[in-house]
């Protein structure tokens, strides 16, 4: 349900001096930290913000959608937002209007007769919170766009007992940035048919992050494959990342990633170019030391989510069984040329 909750516009937000305020977030200094998204998209209509914050979204998830489209259920915004935090405010910005939408967990736990219903709150209204006021300026500065803003942070590690709550927040935000960087590092670089985005993080440009390493000479790009389902393409594209001994010692540590070769080498899927699942054999073989440079790029089309059995968060799925026994061909002659930087670094000089 999308309606105005039944409370005061006084209420909405109160006093920033009193300890007992339960709508006002203050910077971090009160020990009270937010995050904002802000992006110079094409914004969203009054109409637009109200369906992109209902629950499940009117459209069937098994309805064809447009094969740039990164959704799916209609979840994904609110439930990843709500898992942070407890207050989520979207604002956005189109044809010189501006319309928001809240869901506020503390809110809707408080009525008197509780109900899942958001708050619509009106531009007056978003500047009695001063978060909000420094944020919405943000718009005026573009044509059109939206903000994401998390506030009443309760899921991050700020509470730690290792060091400050200040720095465990920033410690979060790195690893956060580094996390973007691989996910949509293929929405840095031109491909075809696509555009090129630009996502500054604290004012520094997030750096992408490619799994299968720099196209220098000692990697390999092995054959790519095309398996045709429904009609629709799944694009296979082996990789060899280069042996340590031919890249830099910073290089090789760069793409190995946080988690090292071992663990990361495998499958790496992504729809629509944005990776949802990196680093596994799907269970078809082991991960062993002489397999620790093979990674493989399975690209999927969000068309095929059905038989992929892509998960709500979108970040598990298993392929099809006619994908499952093609890559079981695969694998051993890509097995093979994975080890060979291990099993063929030399040969006997005959004198």
């Amino acid at each position: 349900l999308i309606k105005d909750l039944d409370i005061p516009e006084e209420e909405f937000i109160k006093n920033p001096n009193d300890p007992k305020n339960k709508y006002y977030c203050s910077p971090w200094n009160d020990s009270n930290p937010w995050i904002a998204i802000i992006d110079d998209g094409c914004g969203m209509s009054s109409e637009g913000i109200k369906e992109a914050m209902r629950f499940g979204g009117e459209i069937c998830p098994t309805e064809s959608r447009s094969s740039s489209d990164l959704g799916r259920f209609g979840l994904g915004l609110k439930t990843a937002s709500l898992s942070q935090c407890k207050r989520l405010t979207v604002i956005s910005k189109q044809n010189d209007t501006v319309s928001s939408c809240i869901w506020d967990v503390d809110a809707l736990s408080e009525a008197a007769a509780p109900k899942w219903n958001a708050l619509l709150p009106s531009v007056e209204m978003l500047k009695k919170d001063p978060v909000i006021e420094k944020l919405l300026h943000r718009l005026d500065e573009i044509s059109s766009g939206t903000i994401v803003i998390w506030q009443k942070l309760d899921n991050l590690s700020v509470t730690s007992k290792k060091g400050s709550a200040e720095s465990n927040f920033a410690e979060a935000m790195v690893r956060a940035s580094e996390h973007m960087g691989l996910v949509f590092h293929r929405f840095f670089v031109m491909e075809k048919g696509s555009k090129v985005i630009k996502i500054d993080f604290n004012g520094t440009v997030v750096e992408g992050i490619n799994p299968f390493g720099m196209a220098v000479p000692a990697r390999q790009e092995l054959q790519d494959e095309t398996i045709t389902l429904e009609g629709q393409k799944i694009e296979i594209q082996p990789f060899i990342l280069p042996h340590h001994s031919k890249v830099s010692k910073k290089d090789y540590e760069k793409y190995g990633g946080e988690d090292g070769y071992l663990h990361n080498q495998g499958f790496y899927v992504y729809r629509n170019r944005r990776l949802i699942i990196k680093g596994t054999w799907f269970r078809i073989i082991p991960k062993t030391e002489l397999h620790k440079l093979i990674r493989i790029r399975i690209d999927i089309p969000n068309s095929l989510d059905h038989l992929w059995q892509l998960d709500v968060k979108k970040s598990n799925a298993s392929p099809p069984l006619a994908v499952l026994n093609r890559l079981k061909e695969l694998l051993p002659s890509l097995s093979d040329r994975g080890k060979r930087p291990y099993t063929k670094r030399g040969s006997r000089a005959l004198s």
